[in-house]
This record gives structure tokens, C-alpha cells and sequence, in this order.
């Protein structure tokens, strides 16, 4: 388990699988209010062996609000995702965030991490 995340087994009944968790983000900053209401981030990965584990991602994602640890940007956030996302399951993460802020911006981040 890194930085709170957790997986189950892959059942893997197919040749080739992709996994795409998407998740709304919650209001991080407690000044700004950033990122807005809209605002999500997308999980990509290939699985192996194990899979996320939607809940525990679920929490994991709420652990940013406020800051997190060192991370107190999104562009932070969202590197640190990919990054645990890619060590937890040992496998290459693309991870993308479509973010709308205050005042009256849209910023898409995308980041790929590897175990």
C-alpha cells in the first residue's frame, strides 16, 4: 500500500485489459476554493496483477483537500497521483486532470509516472 492506496486482484479473464477510473475532484484549497465543481481527474493504467481499489481511491483523492503531505499545488497533485498510482500497481500511469478555477479558467494537466 502507497500513500493510502489500496488494490484487489486483477480477475484477468480476458487477454488485455485497460482500467480507466474516473473521479470528480473536491474543492482543494481552503482559500481559493480551486479546483471548481467540474473538475475531474482520469486514472489510466494496464493492469497486471492487481487493480485499484475504487473506494480507498475514492479517499485517497480527498486526502488533497487542504494539502497533502509537501503537495500544496494541483500541478503537485497530480503528479503525486500518477506517481503512487504507478508504484502501487508496478505498472505505467497516465493520469489526467480537465480542472476549472476561480477566476473564470479551464487547466488540463497530464502526467504519465512508472513504477
Amino acid at each position: 500500500m502507497i500513500g493510502g492506496m489500496r488494490t484487489q486482484p486483477n480477475e484477468q479473464r480476458c487477454g488485455s485489459m485497460i482500467e480507466q477510473h474516473e473521479l470528480d475532484i473536491p474543492p482543494c484549497c481552503p482559500v481559493t476554493k480551486n479546483p471548481q465543481q467540474g473538475s475531474v481527474i482520469k486514472i489510466k493504467y494496464r493492469p497486471r496483477k492487481t487493480i485499484l481499489e475504487v473506494q480507498e481511491l475514492e479517499k485517497y483523492i480527498h486526502e488533497y483537500v487542504g494539502g497533502r503531505l509537501d503537495v500544496r499545488s494541483m500541478e503537485g497533485m497530480v503528479q503525486n497521483i500518477a506517481q503512487d498510482c504507478a508504484k502501487t500497481l508496478g505498472v505505467k500511469v497516465k493520469v489526467t486532470a480537465k480542472l476549472f478555477l476561480i477566476p473564470k479558467q479551464r487547466m488540463k494537466l497530464q502526467c504519465i509516472a512508472w513504477p
